[in-house]
């Protein structure tokens, strides 16, 4: 005998999928654990989605160059232009450390964890080791108080963009992270040359950057990188997680550091702004919390297989758009 479960549309397993995995089976009797084994990592698909970021931040840089040509109005262009272009492609490369945390950038762990630190980490001098631990634990404590990645505790409204607009959230998170990145004062901290040297190498990457665009693209480009990589990206990268993981239940009034927020997550669209805003799986970012293990490149299989042992009723409950789901949480008292 065999049991297909039949989730009601209200129930919510993001936090506690892993207790009920190994029950799940299709109509054919087959356990949900079997039907993964051949979901594999898609890795060229993976590298080029990251060449299309890169591909996008050279034309937005290139571009700022070409509007800081035509006079103070080429100016105000290349700045606004260029510090939304910069800071959208960032924020998509970003979620790309996210697929490294889960050593899916290559059949090697060594050679993705090197990969990630060279490709994407230097942006905000952080390594993927050092990601690693903030994530597992998100992971481990996801909806708790000591949730470490925990912009959804913050209610959207104006309090929030201004915090995230100003560089005050990235402190906030900064310091929420440090308790998990401190190394331990018993041993030596193994990997800490080389966290060192993706810190060092990021600063120094962002400095020759701005002095490029100096001496190619005057004041304005360098402004509208400083402007992307300091406000733009931070402000997205923040509202990106409050959209996935913020509930419909959640109160303005409470403070989740002292009360649990429970977990919730939000299945987006596929389409071209929700692959891009949302992009390494990102706006399927529920599958990831039910089954980590699988590759973002994999998902549309991945959800085909939750549909098959019954999942489907919780998956289209979390269902919808980044702009419905900003309008419904949007000043929720």
């Amino acid at each position: 005998m065999f049991i297909i479960h039949q989730f009601t549309a209200h129930e919510d397993h993001s936090a506690n999928f892993a207790a009920i995995r190994t029950e799940l089976f299709d109509a054919e009797g087959k356990p949900f654990t079997a039907l993964l084994k051949d979901l594999k990592p898609d890795y060229p698909r993976v590298w080029r989605d990251i060449a299309v970021g890169y591909v996008g931040l050279v034309w937005a840089i290139a571009s700022t160059v070409w509007f800081a040509q035509f006079g103070p109005a080429g100016m105000i262009a290349a700045v606004l232009f260029g510090a939304a272009g910069a800071g959208f492609w960032i924020a998509y490369l970003q979620l790309f450390i996210h697929e490294g945390a889960h050593a899916n950038l290559a059949k090697s762990r060594k050679t993705s964890d090197l990969l990630c630190d060279l490709l994407i980490g230097w942006m905000i001098g952080t390594s993927v080791r050092k990601y690693r631990k903030v994530h597992f634990e998100h992971h481990r404590a996801f909806g708790t108080r000591t949730d470490a990645e925990n912009t959804y505790f913050r209610p959207l409204d104006g309090a929030f963009i201004i915090k995230a607009l100003t560089g005050w959230r990235v402190i906030e998170v900064l310091l929420a992270r440090s308790r998990l990145t401190a190394p331990k004062a018993k041993a030596a901290n193994e990997g800490a040359v080389r966290d060192k040297l993706v810190l060092l190498g990021g600063i120094a990457a962002h400095l020759a950057i701005l002095a490029a665009l100096l001496l190619t693209g005057g004041w304005a480009a360098a402004l509208a990188w400083v402007i992307g990589v300091g406000v733009v990206f931070p402000f997205l990268g923040a509202l990106r997680q409050l959209l996935e993981h913020r509930s419909l239940d959640a109160r303005g009034a409470v403070d989740y550091r002292e009360v649990d927020h429970g977990g919730y997550t939000r299945l987006f669209g596929t389409g071209p702004f929700a692959r891009l805003f949302g992009a390494a799986g990102f706006n399927r970012h529920l599958l990831h919390h039910w089954e980590p293990s699988v590759s973002y490149t994999c998902f549309d299989d991945l959800e085909a297989v939750f549909e098959r042992v019954g999942m489907g009723p919780a998956m289209d409950a979390r269902r919808t758009t980044y702009g419905a789901a900003f309008r419904a949480l949007y000043n929720r008292k």
